[in-house]
């Protein structure tokens, strides 16, 4: 989604519970989905686990994978987290409920290992969905080698920082360590939200 800025900072979860859930994954589950390397060929050096994930990259009635029931008592308080900070934020909607976040959803949620010493090459996210949703990625495993560019703006996220990213600028990862970088990202939807957006002008979520 398009906002004004690059980066937005949500808050920190711990992620203890997280990590032990992770660690346990084998290499075979890393490798047994390929659907968005195949679809997007800038993820070619990630490893993707869907949790809740379609890919018609639909915008309503997600579809949970049967992996999503090991993380749902290690998910639910960073899901808690990432709806609390929008219930206080002002959201402007097209109808002005003043509690749009009663019926906002996750639409996405997804396990992303990016290799070592790799890149994710420039782009920005396309598509009815993509330019409607709130992009949040929280850190699992990270250093300060790890790099993510918006817009000509750099940042390193530490280790359970939630942070929403402005996906329909150009952006783009480097991950100049010998360390693979694991990350969950989230797409949050708060229905009917107006959006600006560079390409579409005035959107609604």
């Amino acid at each position: 989604m398009n906002f004004n800025g690059t980066f937005k900072a949500l808050g920190h979860v711990d992620i203890t519970q997280l990590k032990s859930v992770i660690n346990a994954i084998t290499e075979e589950q890393w490798h047994e989905n390929n659907e968005r390397q195949k679809f997007y060929k800038v993820h070619n050096f990630t490893q993707t686990i869907p949790l809740l994930f379609d890919a018609d990259y639909r915008h309503h009635y997600p579809t949970p994978h049967s992996i999503l029931e090991l993380f749902q008592t290690s998910l639910a308080p960073v899901l808690k987290a990432i709806t609390e900070y929008y219930e206080n934020q002002v959201v402007v909607t097209k109808s002005n409920k003043k509690h749009p976040i009663g019926k906002a959803y996750f639409i996405r949620a997804l396990l992303v290992r990016m290799s070592a010493n790799s890149e994710i090459a420039e782009h920005s996210d396309n598509g009815y969905s993509l330019s409607r949703v709130h992009r949040i990625h929280l850190p699992i495993v990270t250093n300060k080698k790890v790099e993510f560019f918006v817009d000509g703006h750099r940042k390193s996220f530490n280790e359970g920082e939630l942070w929403e990213i402005n996906n329909r600028k150009k952006h783009s990862v480097s991950n100049k360590s010998d360390e693979d970088r694991i990350h969950l990202i989230f797409d949050f939807v708060i229905p009917g939200e107006v959006i600006e957006d560079p390409i579409d002008k005035t959107i609604y979520a």
